[in-house]
């Protein structure tokens, strides 16, 4: 048993993410920039099958998102969970009414394990507001594998037709 989590802990968890996504289909990735997604969106800009688009605004981004998946393109949102915050109206008056079926892969900023304090409000209010506007979400857990928890989130979203959020830790998108 120690062998397997040994060999679980040698993968490169943002390298799952990308490669699941790439596996899964996603043509578009819709982000804003936060400091622990710089190198994934590198990557994923320097990816031939899918195109990543930079918004100015987290609400934004949500709005391209769902556009990008009307026009039939599996798209996947990589924001900061204080982005999330701040898409409140868009969430559940676009992407909940009209049940479009995204992956939002949320940075979690503002937990034990981020040692940047200004983030703490964020990381207290994230999961109860969630709750609050009936997004359904995931914290991914450390102790598994990465890619299979992104491709049960992408098909929580896909079957339920609705946004999905997964939570992710540092380790887990930063490159």
């Amino acid at each position: 048993m120690s062998g397997v989590l040994a060999a679980q802990g040698d993968a490169h968890r943002p390298s799952d993410v990308l490669n699941t996504l790439k596996r899964l289909g996603f043509g578009a990735v819709v982000s804003v920039p936060d400091g622990w997604l710089g190198k994934i969106l590198i990557r994923i800009e320097h990816e031939p099958t899918m195109r990543l688009v930079r918004a100015t605004h987290e609400e934004e981004a949500l709005a391209i998102a769902c556009g990008l998946r009307l026009g039939g393109v599996r798209t996947a949102l990589l924001v900061q969970n204080a982005g999330v915050l701040s898409m409140g109206a868009g969430m559940v008056s676009l992407a909940q009414r009209y049940q479009f079926p995204l992956l939002m892969l949320v940075s979690y900023r503002g937990t034990p394990d981020d040692p940047v304090f200004y983030h703490v409000p964020k990381g207290r209010a994230t999961e109860p507001v969630f709750r609050g506007v009936g997004l359904s979400y995931a914290c991914v857990d450390r102790h598994r594998p990465i890619g299979p928890q992104v491709e049960h989130a992408a098909t929580f979203a896909e079957e339920a037709s609705c946004p999905f959020a997964l939570l992710l830790s540092r380790e887990d998108i930063q490159w």
